[in-house]
């Protein structure tokens, strides 16, 4: 019985189509960032972040973005978060993942996928 429920698993497994993940890199970024935020890798972290007026005004360093947005309880939902795809009107991609009362806006920069925005969630 253990065998036929193998077989079959594998059939299953081997003839169910594959659903695609869009070729933009950010399937391939994402498990990375998740990564990082769930181990605290500030190093990491830090290099997958721009600062700038996307984080707001007062976030001008690296260390004033951990401690105001990147708390544990926010590493926390960030490492299980399951981001979702958006392209506005004018046809820019980007991802956004919800935690708490924040929306983590990410958008390519430099050519690499990085956290650039924060949003309140209303």
């Amino acid at each position: 019985m253990r065998s036929k429920l193998a077989i079959l698993a594998l059939a299953t497994a081997i003839t169910a189509p594959a659903i695609a993940a869009p070729a933009d890199g950010f399937a391939s970024f994402w498990p990375t960032f998740a990564a990082a935020a769930a181990k605290d890798d500030t190093k990491a972290l830090a290099t997958m972040i721009v600062l700038g007026p996307g984080l707001g005004d007062n976030i001008a360093t690296f260390a004033k973005a951990h401690a105001a947005y990147l708390g544990p309880e926010a590493r926390r939902c960030l490492a299980k978060a399951k981001p979702d795809r958006q392209v506005d009107p004018e046809g820019t991609l980007s991802y956004s993942a919800y935690c708490g009362q924040v929306i983590y806006g990410f958008t390519k920069s430099g050519g690499a996928w990085k956290l650039t925005d924060l949003s309140p969630d209303d």
